[in-house]
C-alpha cells in the first residue's frame, strides 16, 4: 500500500500552521498559513483525519476483513486515549512543579481546583490543555467511525452523508449542552462536536470512494479551476461576511466553535487545490524539496503532541513569555524542526509503532552481547 505524498505534504502543511498559530501568532511565519480566511491548521487536520480513515480502511476491508479493520480502529483510539492523556498529565505535572498563577492559565486551568481533581478530570477527558485540545475531538470521532465504518461496507454512504449534514445542521441551529467539549468542567467551550463531525465524516466518505472516483486524477484536470475559484474566494470571503446583508449573521456563518457553514466549505475547497499543487510539485520535482511536509505529515499525530508539550513546556521551563516576535519566530521553527528530527528517525530505524521500541532496544542489546561473546570465542 503506497502513501500518497501529496496528503501526507498537506498533514504538515497542517501541523506548521498549528505550530506557528500556537508559538509564534501574528509574526510573518504564521503569515503564509493564515492569510486565507476562515481556515486553518485545525480544519484541515480534522478533514484529512477522514480523508486518511475513509482510504486505509477501505483497502483494509478489501484486501482483509472488517473485522481487521475494526480491530486497527480500536487500537487507534486507544492510541488517542493515551496520548491525549499524556498531553494532560503532562500540563498538570509542570503545573504542580512551577505554581505560578500565569502558567494555570496557560494550560487552562481554573485557579481554584486540587491536584487530585485535575488528575480525574485528565483521566477521564474533561481536562483539555491549550494547544491540545483537538485529539478529545478527534477520539469522538473515531468511536464513531466504529458504526459508520460497517454502514460503508455495506454501501450506505449516501446514508451516512445525509446523516452528517443532517446532524451538522441540527447543531449550528440548536446546540444542546451535550454536544459541547469544554477545557475543563464548567469551563470555556472549545468545540461543538456535533458540528466538527461534519468535516471528517464527509472526507471519511470521500476517502472511502477515493479510488473508485478517481478522485486524484480528477483533481488534477480541474486544479486551474480550483486555483481561480479558491483565489476568488479568498479575496472576497471576508468583505462578503462583513457586507450589510450578510453580517447580522456572520457569527453562524463563519464561528469556530461550531464550524459555520463557511469553514466548512472553505476547508474543502483549500485542501483539494493545495492537494492538487503538492501532486504537481512532486511530480515535476524530487520527493526531497517538499520533504519537511511529507515526513512531518506521516508523523502527524506524533508531530501534535510534541507541540502540544512543547507549548506547555517551552514557557514553564526555557523561555518564559511574552515572547519578542524573533525569539516566537525561532521557537515555532524549531519545534517543527523536532517535530521534523523525529518523523525521520522512525523511518530511519522502521519505527512503525512506538510500543514497539523496547523490545527493539532488548533485541539490540541481545545482540550486541551475542556478538561479544561470538567474539571472545573466536579470540
Amino acid at each position: 500500500m503506497r502513501r500518497d505524498l501529496a496528503i501526507d505534504a498537506l498533514r504538515g502543511l497542517a501541523i506548521w500552521s498549528m505550530v506557528s498559530l500556537h508559538f509564534a501568532d501574528g509574526t510573518r511565519v504564521a503569515e503564509p498559513t493564515h492569510l486565507f480566511p476562515y481556515m486553518d491548521g485545525m480544519s484541515a487536520f480534522v478533514l484529512l483525519s477522514g480523508l486518511v480513515l475513509g482510504i486505509v480502511h477501505r483497502r483494509w476491508n478489501e484486501r482483509f476483513s472488517l473485522r481487521y479493520s475494526l480491530d486497527r480502529l480500536i487500537r487507534r483510539i486507544v492510541v488517542l486515549y493515551v496520548c491525549q492523556l499524556t498531553i494532560s498529565l503532562c500540563a498538570l505535572a509542570v503545573a504542580s512543579a512551577t505554581g505560578p498563577r500565569e502558567f494555570r492559565r496557560l494550560a487552562g486551568l481554573p485557579e481554584r481546583s486540587d491536584l487530585l481533581t485535575e488528575f480525574w478530570w485528565a483521566v477521564t477527558m474533561r481536562y483539555l490543555p491549550s494547544g491540545g485540545n483537538i485529539l478529545l475531538l478527534y477520539l469522538i470521532l473515531m468511536i464513531l467511525a466504529l458504526a459508520v465504518i460497517p454502514a460503508m461496507v455495506r454501501g450506505w454512504w449516501p446514508v451516512i452523508a445525509a446523516g452528517s449534514l443532517a446532524l451538522y445542521v441540527a447543531s449550528v441551529w440548536w446546540t444542546a449542552p451535550w454536544m459541547n467539549l469544554t477545557s475543563f468542567p464548567d469551563g470555556a467551550q472549545t468545540q461543538n462536536w456535533a458540528s466538527w463531525q461534519v468535516l471528517f465524516m464527509l472526507a471519511l466518505v470521500v476517502g472511502w470512494n477515493w479510488a473508485a472516483w478517481r478522485l486524484p486524477e480528477r483533481i488534477d484536470a480541474a486544479l486551474p479551476v480550483l486555483i481561480a475559484v479558491s483565489l476568488a474566494v479568498g479575496y472576497t470571503v471576508r468583505d462578503v461576511i462583513r457586507s450589510r446583508d450578510v453580517l447580522p449573521h456572520a457569527l453562524t456563518m463563519v464561528d469556530k466553535i461550531d464550524l459555520g457553514p463557511v469553514r466548512v466549505v472553505v476547508a474543502f475547497l483549500v485542501s483539494a487545490t493545495l492537494y492538487g499543487l503538492f501532486r504537481l510539485v512532486l511530480r515535476w520535482t524530487s520527493r526531497d524539496v517538499l520533504r519537511p511536509l511529507v515526513s512531518t505529515g506521516a508523523r502527524s499525530l506524533d508531530s501534535y503532541v510534541l507541540q502540544a508539550v512543547a507549548l506547555l513546556a517551552v514557557p514553564t521551563l526555557l523561555v518564559a513569555r511574552p515572547w519578542s516576535p524573533s525569539t516566537a519566530m525561532i521557537i515555532a521553527v524549531v519545534v517543527f524542526a523536532a517535530c521534523w528530527a523525529w518523523a525521520e528517525f522512525r523511518a530511519r530505524f522502521g519505527i512503525d509503532k512506538l510500543h514497539r521500541i523496547p523490545s527493539r532496544v532488548a533485541r539490540s542489546g541481545k545482540g550486541r552481547a551475542d556478538a561479544e561473546k561470538q567474539a571472545e570465542k573466536v579470540a
